[in-house]
């Protein structure tokens, strides 16, 4: 199982890899994250198995220039 999964991306040059995400979905993906850059622009949004866990922005950042991940909390987005 993979630890998180992207499901939407502003990046058309990934949208075929969303697509094979997708398919690797279960019920524990289930926290939702988003990651931008340091200028504050979404990339990706995704789901993980974990909530606030940085292992998406670890294993996203040297391809995408990722800087921040924040999760969904208690009705708001919250910056780890």
């Amino acid at each position: 199982m993979k630890p998180y999964i992207l499901t939407c991306t502003t990046l058309s040059e990934e949208r075929n890899r969303i697509q094979e995400d997708l398919k690797f979905k279960t019920d524990k993906h289930k926290y939702p994250f988003r990651l931008y850059d340091d200028d504050s622009e979404l990339y990706y949004e995704g789901l993980c198995v974990e909530n606030n866990s940085f292992y998406p922005l670890d294993e996203e950042q040297p391809n995408s220039g990722c800087t921040e991940i924040h999760y969904f909390n208690n009705g708001k987005w919250e910056q780890l």
